[in-house]
């Protein structure tokens, strides 16, 4: 696909309702087994701002030594993947924990005369970037085909990276977000202008229902947390990707 298709593309977008909320998304966080029904709180994952940042640093039992700082991150390596446009970034050092080496900024993956953009640059590990972009070409690409009769899609996601804790919460587990492992989608777009929304499309008997279930099934063997408007009141309006570890051999498995 050429750039000045895209570009029209892009410009068709923007003239687009919004799909469930701003085009550049913030990202939601997963909920460890067994899920619960919500906070009950307004606060949408993957479409608010979150309030804040984690507020502090874990608590220290009285008498305990004090964590030692967080060391400085360091990048290790370059980060080529083959088929995907990125640009490598300095590491990332965020509040309490938040951060992680190996940052890149991804903005497109091809496969062939296919070709998946994002509606603005993804910032998350490398190591994540390459299931992410193979999960594109194996799952998204192959349903868009099937069901929207195109392979080519501008996804719309949010930023990748945020500081912050699960559910949004001041304290607990920061959420895989705060590492770089994980991804929110609230919908996609392809080039001619049809726009398929994961709130307003999810379980519909239509085509684009039907992409969204495989693309959530697809999902469910490339990640280790899939969460879907069927998890939760939080995810009602996107699907939640991340590489996250479940349970002690990080062997479990979360695809709700």
């Amino acid at each position: 696909m050429t750039s000045n298709v895209y570009s029209i593309f892009l410009a068709v977008v923007t003239c687009l309702p919004v799909l469930g909320g701003p085009v550049l998304a913030a990202q939601p966080l997963p909920q460890m087994k067994p899920l619960g029904s919500g906070t009950g709180h307004g606060f949408v994952e993957g479409v608010d701002t979150p309030a804040a940042k984690p507020s502090s640093a874990p608590k220290v039992e009285k008498g305990a030594d004090p964590a030692p700082d967080t060391p400085a991150r360091t990048q290790t390596s370059a980060c080529v993947i083959p088929g995907v446009e990125l640009t490598v970034r300095s590491p990332v050092d965020g509040e309490n924990g938040c951060g992680f080496s190996d940052a890149v900024e991804v903005t497109a993956v091809e496969d062939g005369d296919a070709r998946i953009a994002f509606s603005g640059p993804v910032t998350i590990t490398c190591e994540f970037a390459k299931v992410f972009a193979e999960w594109l070409r194996d799952g998204v690409m192959p349903a868009s085909e099937k069901h929207l009769n195109s392979e080519s899609l501008l996804v719309m996601t949010g930023p990748g990276y945020q500081c912050r804790r699960r559910n949004n919460l001041p304290d607990g587990k920061l959420s895989e977000h705060a590492l770089g492992k994980a991804v929110d989608i609230s919908g996609f777009v392809v080039p001619e202008g049809q726009a398929v929304s994961v709130e307003k499309d999810w379980n519909a008997k239509t085509e684009k229902g039907r992409f969204l279930t495989d693309i959530h099934a697809s999902a469910c063997t490339h990640f280790t947390t899939v969460l879907g408007p069927d998890a939760d009141p939080h995810h009602v309006s996107h699907i939640h990707l991340d590489t996250g570890c479940h349970g002690k051999a990080c062997d479990y498995l979360i695809c709700q």
